[in-house]
């Protein structure tokens, strides 16, 4: 088994971020800021040929910032599902994946006007998505991509990834802005759509998919949800009901899953 998951770095403070274990990507020309880490991502895509049954990363400083896993940890879970899996996610955010039907849902809350355009570019390519039915479980669902799989899914994003590209680049009333946790802060809204686009492929296409549960341990955001036993088991179980809906499309399980939403306590954002 090989792995080759890399930790991309722009500079000296971002060089020092590199976990070890994981592999420097020298990013410091950074020729297109504005796409930050999707570019890098996808020119190495588009400059190296990848190997069959061979494991790709492409990871941000802040991974364990984010996330807390080591690359140890992360090379660990790889080696022990190499046989059975080929997409292994290691999202944020667990709460978030949990609670909302789908991470386009859950971006049109922190970045307003995302989930118009994200629909807009599923129309234009016809990739035949609604994103108000779309429902992901810990399975599909991905933040700051993430994502380390063989070549058959990145073969896939790339695919996808050229396309949005192309929207973004050729039409000057797709590169706006939108907001990033307070008003306030403004950055290009294709960078919330692009760590999207796994979810995309991932929802629609036949993966076998592993991913780290952090359910049982990590912190719940309580800018959205109180911290308690009572709000982390009712996360739990709507992330449960989507799965057993996604497996077996009886309607039943969305049901539950959005009665047992309605039960927890959620804060509405007052940036928007």
């Amino acid at each position: 088994m090989k792995q080759f998951v890399y930790q991309i770095y722009y500079n000296n403070e971002t060089w020092e971020k590199i976990l070890p274990g994981f592999i420097a990507l020298d990013n410091t020309k950074n020729l297109r800021p504005d796409w930050f880490e999707f570019w890098v991502i996808l020119n190495f895509l588009r400059n190296n040929t990848l190997e069959e049954g061979t494991w790709y990363g492409f990871l941000s400083p802040k991974f364990y910032e984010k996330t807390g896993f080591s690359a140890d940890y992360v090379q660990q879970v790889i080696k022990q599902y190499d046989a059975i899996s080929n997409v292994a996610l290691f999202s944020p955010s667990w709460d978030q994946l949990a609670y909302f039907l789908n991470p386009f849902e859950q971006g049109e809350v922190w970045h307003p006007g995302l989930m118009a355009t994200s629909q807009d570019f599923i129309n234009q390519y016809e990739l035949k998505i609604s994103l108000n039915t779309l429902v992901c479980d810990a399975s599909c669902a991905v933040f700051s991509n993430y994502v380390i799989a063989k070549k058959e899914f990145w073969i896939q994003w790339k695919s996808i990834a050229e396309q949005f590209f192309e929207y973004v680049e050729n039409s000057p009333k797709h590169q706006v802005t939108t907001s990033y946790g307070h008003l306030e802060n403004q950055f290009p809204l294709k960078v919330f759509i692009q760590e999207r686009l796994a979810t995309l492929i991932l929802s629609t296409k036949a993966f076998n998919v592993i991913n780290s549960d952090q359910s049982a341990n990590a912190p719940i955001f309580t800018r959205l949800f109180p911290d308690d036993l009572k709000t982390r088991r009712l996360l739990q179980t709507c992330d449960l009901m989507k799965t057993k809906y996604r497996q077996t499309k009886d309607e039943q399980y969305l049901e539950m899953y959005w009665k047992v939403r309605k039960d927890i306590v959620y804060s509405n954002l007052s940036f928007k």
